[in-house]
C-alpha cells in the first residue's frame, strides 16, 4: 500500500473477523477480513500512523544484540531465570541444567563446537518445552474447563501458539524461556480459543477470568525477544 512514510503490506484472510496491525521489522503488516475495502484499510492505517511511527522509532533505538558465541560465561535463559553457560570437553555431547548454570559438553574432536552447542541447546529447549507445556496445558485445561486433543511444540516465527477447531494446541518452543507467569498466559490464551475461536470481547473475558493481568503479559511478549538467535 503506497502513500505512507513506511512500508505497508496488506494480508486478506478468511480467518480474520477484524483488522489488526503489527510490525515485522520495518514492515507494517495489516491483516484484514477478505471483504474489507481498500478505503477502510487506508483509513485504519492513517488512524494508527502515530502509533506506528512511535513503534518504528522505538525499534530503531533498541541496542543491537551481540551474536552468541556459545562459550563459557554467556547467559542462558530458561523459564525466566538466567543461568551461566559452562562448556566442558567430554565423550558424550549433552546439555544439563545444574544449580546456577547450564553445562554443555562437546567432544574434543568437534571441529565446530559453536554450532554443536547451539543445536544441543535448541533440542534441549524443545524437549523441555514439550514436557513443561504439556503439563501446564493439562493442569490449566481443567481450570478453564476444556479438553484439548493434543499438545505439540513447533518452530513458529511470528506467533506464540495456535489452537485448531479440533482442539489441537501447538506452541512456539521459544516461550519456554519466558517466566512462568508469561507461559501460563500463553497456555490460557490458547485454551480459551476452545471456548471462543476468535479475539472478541467475549473471548478476552474468558482469558481475564484466569489471567487478570493478561494485558501486561501481552505487552511483555511484544517487548521481549526470546531465543531469536537460536
Amino acid at each position: 500500500m503506497d502513500g505512507f512514510p513506511f512500508q505497508v503490506e496488506v494480508v486478506r484472510t478468511d480467518r480474520k473477523k477484524s483488522a489488526s496491525i503489527r510490525l515485522l521489522g520495518d514492515l507494517v503488516k495489516v491483516s484484514v477480513p477478505m471483504t474489507l475495502s481498500d478505503s477502510r484499510i487506508r483509513d485504519l492505517v492513517i488512524k494508527r500512523t502515530s502509533w506506528i511511527k512511535s513503534k518504528l522509532k522505538e525499534q530503531s533505538n533498541r541496542p543491537i544484540s551481540v551474536p552468541r558465541e556459545y562459550i563459557s560465561g554467556e547467559t542462558v535463559t530458561y523459564l525466566g531465570k538466567n543461568y551461566r553457560l559452562k562448556v566442558l570437553i567430554g565423550d558424550q555431547p549433552s546439555i544439563k541444567l545444574r544449580r546456577g548454570y547450564v553445562e554443555a559438553t562437546v567432544s574434543k574432536v568437534d571441529t565446530d563446537p559453536k554450532n554443536t552447542i547451539r543445536s544441543l541447546l535448541q533440542n534441549w529447549y524443545r524437549s523441555h518445552a514439550q514436557k513443561r507445556l504439556g503439563e501446564k496445558t493439562l493442569r490449566l485445561a481443567k481450570v478453564v474447563g476444556v479438553n484439548p486433543s493434543s499438545v505439540t511444540v513447533k518452530n513458529y516465527k511470528s506467533r506464540w501458539g495456535s489452537c485448531s477447531l479440533k482442539g489441537d494446541i501447538s506452541y512456539n518452543w521459544r516461550i519456554i524461556l519466558a517466566p512462568h507467569s508469561i507461559v501460563d498466559y500463553v497456555v490460557v490464551h490458547e485454551l480459551c480459543h476452545m471456548l471462543e475461536h476468535n479475539h472478541s470481547s467475549k473471548y478476552w473475558k474468558h482469558v481475564e477470568r484466569h489471567v487478570p493481568n493478561w494485558r501486561e503479559c501481552r505487552e511483555w511478549l511484544k517487548h521481549n525477544e526470546l531465543a531469536k538467535d537460536l
